[in-house]
Protein backbone atom coordinates (compact mmCIF):
# COMPACT_ATOMS: atom_id res chain seq x y z
CA UNK A 1 0.00 0.00 0.00
CA UNK A 2 1.56 3.39 -0.95
CA UNK A 3 1.88 6.17 1.50
CA UNK A 4 -0.40 9.59 1.37
CA UNK A 5 0.94 12.11 -0.20
CA UNK A 6 2.46 14.80 1.40
CA UNK A 7 -0.06 17.68 2.63
CA UNK A 8 2.47 20.84 3.08
CA UNK A 9 2.49 21.57 -1.01
CA UNK A 10 -1.34 21.56 -0.09
CA UNK A 11 -1.80 23.77 3.02
CA UNK A 12 0.64 26.18 0.99
CA UNK A 13 -1.80 26.62 -1.53
CA UNK A 14 -4.64 26.72 0.10
CA UNK A 15 -3.11 29.10 2.99
CA UNK A 16 -1.62 31.19 0.66
CA UNK A 17 -5.26 31.49 -0.70
CA UNK A 18 -6.58 32.43 2.59
CA UNK A 19 -4.35 34.44 2.95
CA UNK A 20 -5.26 36.75 -0.28
CA UNK A 21 -8.80 36.26 0.57
CA UNK A 22 -8.82 37.51 4.03
CA UNK A 23 -6.40 40.90 3.15
CA UNK A 24 -7.43 42.02 -0.14
CA UNK A 25 -8.89 44.78 0.23
CA UNK A 26 -13.28 44.10 -0.77
CA UNK A 27 -12.64 40.61 -1.66
CA UNK A 28 -12.22 40.29 2.33
CA UNK A 29 -15.26 41.32 3.58
CA UNK A 30 -16.20 37.81 2.96
CA UNK A 31 -14.74 36.82 6.15
CA UNK A 32 -17.42 39.27 7.66
CA UNK A 33 -19.93 35.92 7.15
CA UNK A 34 -18.37 33.95 10.03
CA UNK A 35 -14.80 33.59 8.46
CA UNK A 36 -16.56 32.10 5.45
CA UNK A 37 -13.48 32.70 3.39
CA UNK A 38 -11.46 31.02 6.23
CA UNK A 39 -13.91 28.55 5.59
CA UNK A 40 -13.73 27.84 2.12
CA UNK A 41 -9.92 27.60 2.47
CA UNK A 42 -10.17 24.65 4.56
CA UNK A 43 -12.30 23.07 2.00
CA UNK A 44 -9.93 23.75 -0.69
CA UNK A 45 -7.34 22.27 0.84
CA UNK A 46 -8.98 19.53 1.31
CA UNK A 47 -10.17 19.02 -2.00
CA UNK A 48 -6.82 19.06 -3.16
CA UNK A 49 -5.35 16.49 -1.10
CA UNK A 50 -8.59 14.26 -1.87
CA UNK A 51 -7.63 14.55 -5.74
CA UNK A 52 -4.35 13.60 -4.98
CA UNK A 53 -5.31 10.09 -2.90
CA UNK A 54 -5.34 7.04 -5.35
CA UNK A 55 -6.96 4.04 -5.07
CA UNK A 56 -4.36 2.05 -3.68
CA UNK A 57 -3.58 4.51 -1.18
CA UNK A 58 -5.01 4.83 2.50
CA UNK A 59 -8.44 6.17 2.69
CA UNK A 60 -8.80 9.90 3.82
CA UNK A 61 -9.07 10.77 7.43
CA UNK A 62 -10.49 12.71 9.91
CA UNK A 63 -6.77 13.45 11.12
CA UNK A 64 -5.89 14.55 7.43
CA UNK A 65 -8.30 17.01 7.62
CA UNK A 66 -7.47 18.34 11.04
CA UNK A 67 -3.86 18.28 10.30
CA UNK A 68 -4.35 20.28 6.85
CA UNK A 69 -6.89 22.53 8.61
CA UNK A 70 -4.33 23.24 11.02
CA UNK A 71 -1.40 23.80 8.84
CA UNK A 72 -3.06 26.40 6.16
CA UNK A 73 -4.40 28.23 8.84
CA UNK A 74 -1.57 28.88 10.48
CA UNK A 75 0.56 29.72 6.71
CA UNK A 76 -2.71 31.36 6.25
CA UNK A 77 -2.34 33.61 8.88
CA UNK A 78 1.00 34.69 8.24
CA UNK A 79 0.11 34.94 4.83
CA UNK A 80 -2.49 37.57 5.72
CA UNK A 81 -0.83 39.44 7.99
CA UNK A 82 1.88 40.14 5.08
CA UNK A 83 -0.41 41.19 2.64
CA UNK A 84 -2.13 43.15 4.68
CA UNK A 85 1.38 45.15 5.80
CA UNK A 86 2.35 45.22 2.13
CA UNK A 87 -0.77 46.77 1.33
CA UNK A 88 -0.66 49.50 4.56
CA UNK A 89 2.29 50.42 3.16
CA UNK A 90 1.82 50.86 -0.21
CA UNK A 91 -1.71 52.13 -0.65
CA UNK A 92 -2.27 53.16 3.22
CA UNK A 93 -5.16 52.09 5.22
CA UNK A 94 -7.92 51.51 2.78
CA UNK A 95 -10.31 49.55 4.53
CA UNK A 96 -9.94 51.50 7.10
CA UNK A 97 -10.90 55.00 5.41
CA UNK A 98 -13.72 53.13 3.87
CA UNK A 99 -14.86 52.23 7.61
CA UNK A 100 -14.01 55.77 8.61
CA UNK A 101 -16.34 56.93 6.09
CA UNK A 102 -19.34 54.86 6.73
CA UNK A 103 -18.95 55.62 10.31
CA UNK A 104 -19.16 59.26 10.37
CA UNK A 105 -22.04 59.02 8.35
CA UNK A 106 -23.90 56.81 11.15
CA UNK A 107 -22.85 59.31 14.10
CA UNK A 108 -23.78 61.76 12.33
CA UNK A 109 -27.29 60.52 11.15
CA UNK A 110 -27.26 59.51 15.31
CA UNK A 111 -26.98 63.40 16.03
CA UNK A 112 -29.27 64.49 13.71
CA UNK A 113 -32.08 62.24 15.46
CA UNK A 114 -31.03 63.11 18.79
CA UNK A 115 -29.58 59.65 19.64
CA UNK A 116 -25.72 60.99 20.65
CA UNK A 117 -24.70 64.17 21.40
CA UNK A 118 -21.83 66.25 19.18
CA UNK A 119 -19.82 65.97 22.23
CA UNK A 120 -19.50 61.95 22.19
CA UNK A 121 -19.50 61.56 18.43
CA UNK A 122 -16.51 63.99 18.14
CA UNK A 123 -14.87 61.82 20.47
CA UNK A 124 -15.37 58.92 18.83
CA UNK A 125 -14.71 60.09 15.31
CA UNK A 126 -11.47 61.12 17.32
CA UNK A 127 -10.81 57.45 18.34
CA UNK A 128 -11.43 56.33 14.75
CA UNK A 129 -8.53 58.16 13.71
CA UNK A 130 -6.28 57.49 16.71
CA UNK A 131 -7.02 53.83 15.41
CA UNK A 132 -5.94 54.38 11.70
CA UNK A 133 -2.60 56.43 12.59
CA UNK A 134 -1.95 53.48 14.80
CA UNK A 135 -1.98 50.75 12.17
CA UNK A 136 0.95 50.55 11.27
CA UNK A 137 2.75 50.29 14.56
CA UNK A 138 4.42 46.98 15.03
CA UNK A 139 2.63 46.21 18.46
CA UNK A 140 -1.12 46.55 15.92
CA UNK A 141 0.86 43.93 13.25
CA UNK A 142 1.68 41.47 16.10
CA UNK A 143 -1.69 41.36 17.70
CA UNK A 144 -3.13 41.09 14.19
CA UNK A 145 -0.83 38.20 13.73
CA UNK A 146 -1.47 36.68 17.01
CA UNK A 147 -5.58 37.07 16.75
CA UNK A 148 -5.29 35.37 13.29
CA UNK A 149 -3.00 32.67 14.39
CA UNK A 150 -6.00 31.74 17.02
CA UNK A 151 -9.17 32.12 14.65
CA UNK A 152 -7.68 31.31 11.29
CA UNK A 153 -6.44 27.59 12.17
CA UNK A 154 -9.91 27.15 13.99
CA UNK A 155 -12.14 28.39 11.07
CA UNK A 156 -10.03 26.11 8.22
CA UNK A 157 -10.06 22.67 10.95
CA UNK A 158 -13.48 23.36 11.02
CA UNK A 159 -13.65 24.24 7.06
CA UNK A 160 -11.51 21.15 6.23
CA UNK A 161 -14.02 18.84 8.53
CA UNK A 162 -16.57 20.17 6.59
CA UNK A 163 -14.54 19.21 3.22
CA UNK A 164 -14.46 15.51 5.20
CA UNK A 165 -18.00 15.29 5.52
CA UNK A 166 -18.12 16.20 1.66
CA UNK A 167 -15.51 14.49 -0.15
CA UNK A 168 -14.62 11.42 1.74
CA UNK A 169 -15.11 8.06 0.08
CA UNK A 170 -18.57 6.54 1.28
CA UNK A 171 -18.70 2.94 2.39
CA UNK A 172 -22.00 1.07 1.21
CA UNK A 173 -24.33 -0.20 3.55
Amino acid sequence: MLEKPSKLRIALISGTVIGAVSSIPGISLINCCCCAGVWLGGVLALYLYKKQLTEEMPQLESSDALMLGLMAGVIGAFTATIINVLILFTLGPVEAELVKSIAEKVLDRLVEQGSMTTDMVDLMKEQIDQSIRDAGNLSNIFGSLFIALIVYPIFTILGALLGFAIFRRKTPP
